[in-house]
Formats: C-alpha cells, sequence, structure tokens
C-alpha cells in the first residue's frame, strides 16, 4: 500500500484516520504515523462530499461512491482528486468507517479550465466580428447627428454631452471586439519603457488630477529596452492605469516601478485602491468578467492577450482596502 502512488487512507465515524498510506501522507506533508487520529477536517475542504460527511455513514451505499474534492498539499496548494469511498461494515450492515482510494487530477483540471477558456475566447472571436461590424455603421451616424444637434441646440448641451460620452463608451467596447475579431499585425521596434509609461501618465494627468490622484514613480535612468508594439503596450498600460483611477473615487497614488530585474524589465503598477476580493481576483481576464458596475471584462482580456504576444507575463495581486498591484515582466533586449 506504502509503495502505492495513489492516495489511500481510511476514516472511523468521527472522522479520524485510522489509516493512511505514505503517498498521501507526503501530499499532506506530515508523516503517516502522527495522521492516525487526526481529523479529516484538518486538512480537507470538500466539494462534492456533503452528501458524505453530513450526517451518517449510511448515506453511502454498499457499492461506495466517487467524487472530485480538493486537499491542500503542505505547500498550501490545492490539488484535486477523485476519490473512491468505500463503506466497510459491521455484521449489522452499519458502515463504521470509510475507506478512500484517490487519484490527483490536478492537471487534468487545470487543462479543463484551458479548455473551457479557450472554447470562451473562441465563441467571442466569432461573434466580436459580427457584432462589431453590425453596430459600428449605425454607431457612426449617431454620432455624427448628436453633434450636429450640439450644434443646434447649444441650450441642451448638458444632455447631448451626456450622450456624446454614452455614444463613446459603446465605441470603446466595439473597439475591443474588433481587436478579439481580428488578428493583430504587431510593429515590433527596440522600446524605452520609461519614456512609454511617462507618455501614457502624460495622457491620463487630466484625469488624474480631477480626481485627485497622483503618479509617484520610482526607476532606473540605465534601463535597458524591450521588443514590442509601441501602440499595443501603450493600450496595456492605459487600461491598467484607468482601471487604478476608478479604483480610487476618494482619491490616492499610483506607484509605478520600472526596474531590470536578472533577464527582464519589471513594470509595475501599484494602486492604493479598494482591492479585489479573492474569488474575482481568480477570474480576472476572462471575457465578459468584470469587477466594474458597467465593465465587459474585455480591456483586462486584451490587455493580456497583447502580454502574451510579447513574451511577458503579467499577473495581480490584491488586499481588500489596500490596493492592487499589477506586474509585468518584458523579456531584456540581448546585445
Amino acid at each position: 500500500m506504502d509503495i502505492n502512488p495513489s492516495y489511500i487512507y481510511a476514516i472511523n465515524q468521527k472522522r479520524e484516520f485510522i489509516l493512511v498510506n505514505e503517498s498521501f501522507a507526503m501530499l499532506l506533508g506530515e508523516k503517516s504515523d502522527d495522521l492516525i487520529g487526526q481529523s479529516i477536517d484538518k486538512y480537507q475542504f470538500n466539494l462534492q462530499s456533503d452528501l458524505l460527511y453530513k450526517g451518517a455513514f449510511s448515506n453511502c451505499t454498499q457499492k461506495g461512491m466517487v467524487l472530485e474534492e480538493q486537499f491542500k498539499d503542505s505547500k498550501g496548494n490545492r490539488r484535486w482528486v477523485e476519490t473512491a469511498k468505500l463503506p466497510i461494515m459491521n455484521e449489522k450492515q452499519e458502515v463504521i468507517q470509510m475507506l478512500c482510494v484517490s487519484t490527483d487530477i490536478t492537471e487534468r483540471k487545470k487543462a479543463e479550465e484551458k479548455l473551457r477558456t479557450s472554447e470562451k475566447l473562441a465563441v467571442v472571436g466569432e461573434l466580436a466580428a459580427g457584432i462589431a461590424h453590425e453596430i459600428k455603421n449605425p454607431l457612426t451616424s449617431l454620432k455624427g447627428f448628436v453633434h450636429l444637434l450640439k450644434e443646434q441646440n447649444p441650450k441642451d448641451a448638458l444632455y447631448i454631452d451626456i450622450m456624446e460620452t454614452e455614444l463613446e463608451r459603446m465605441n470603446g467596447i466595439v473597439e475591443e471586439f474588433l481587436m478579439l475579431g481580428k488578428p493583430q499585425v504587431m510593429n515590433v521596434e527596440p522600446l524605452n519603457m520609461q519614456a512609454l509609461v511617462q507618455e501614457v501618465c502624460s495622457l491620463l494627468e487630466p484625469e488624474a488630477v480631477e480626481k485627485k490622484v497622483a503618479f509617484i514613480f520610482e526607476r532606473d535612468d540605465q534601463l535597458p529596452q524591450v521588443y514590442g508594439d509601441k501602440n499595443q503596450l501603450k493600450q496595456v498600460i492605459i487600461n491598467i492605469i484607468k482601471n487604478s483611477i476608478e479604483a480610487m473615487p476618494e482619491g490616492g497614488s499610483i506607484h509605478i516601478t520600472i526596474k531590470a530585474k536578472e533577464n527582464h524589465l519589471w513594470l509595475q503598477l501599484a494602486d492604493e485602491g479598494q482591492g479585489i476580493p479573492p474569488e474575482r481576483l481568480a477570474k480576472i481576464g476572462e471575457p465578459f468578467y468584470s469587477t466594474k458596475e458597467k465593465g465587459t471584462g474585455l480591456g483586462l482580456m486584451v490587455s493580456y492577450r497583447i502580454i502574451k504576444a510579447h513574451h511577458a507575463k503579467m499577473t495581480f495581486s490584491s488586499q481588500l482596502n489596500q490596493g492592487t498591484s499589477v506586474d509585468i515582466l518584458f523579456p531584456i533586449i540581448k546585445k
């Protein structure tokens, strides 16, 4: 049993371990002898196994059942397992113990999640081209007539300004759809990331001043260059900074750090905003998922796509009421 790669363990009616093999003990970072007598609740958080654990073992049939569960391994990582629960009965046919044999299916779950994400992207790509072109033409006509109305009816300028703002927002969503729906040709060139970020900050400074947001830089004047498409990377930085500004309705600071880090250029954009709950943080970048009330989720989705095309890596970290940090690592140009 100890050389079996599957996770094998047994529990009694008090949900205490009465048998544990070496593979399962290693998963939990414990010695098998030390686990005997400990409660399974200390290590397991159940997904589909509530039927088994909420109530008597008699909930489980004589044939047992197969469930998908998660465990935290010794490093705190979540591991998916598929577990066969086999009842052990007394002479009265009462379930007194449960033998469990689990197979690690973490990699399979990750592959399934990637497949679901790919399917979402494929659907978005198919929808984008058709929807964007259908909306683009009437939207252009509406913008033109609204502008004409504004000139002819200055007394209604306040209402027309609101209409123009909403039309611009709709146009922005359509542009994001178009970017998803067609392949983007990259114009790759050596870039000074510090100058690019400074350019974006200058562009967004009026909005930042209005929202009482300040940019605080920490940089190095001897930074190496990176390869990239200037316009696409500018779009990524604009998306991130605009999100940071919107996350601080009462004002605050955006801390911008640009430094060389081993073989990469490290760009960090950290705000002092409301933060993002862990359950939402895990879904950032998915199509149509946004932490903003009126957001579409397409902005960050496009940003992830651009970053991936540049062989870079973007990660988010956040704490509620303390702020959100976005870290991007770009490969450095090797001379």
